[in-house]
């Protein structure tokens, strides 16, 4: 069942990553066109510590069943 749960957990990774580096790529500024800076420092720092809060609300739980399992 573990093993089930990673491969599925390795997919939407996968499919994470994959989306970030396409929007990047789409998004890449070129030569001939300004900056354009839509949104501020704290939107940013929100918009990045949301997936970090929900990894390490998933995690916690994650490693006590673990840990409880080991002994």
């Amino acid at each position: 069942m573990r093993v089930v749960v990673f491969g599925i957990c390795t997919l939407f990774a996968g499919g994470v990553f994959i989306a970030i580096l396409l929007s990047i790529w789409s998004s890449r500024r070129g030569a001939d066109r300004a900056p354009d800076f839509r949104q501020g420092m704290v939107a940013e720092l929100v918009w990045a510590a949301i997936p970090c809060l929900i990894v390490i609300a998933a995690a916690i739980p994650a490693a006590m069943a673990i840990a409880a399992e080991r002994n």
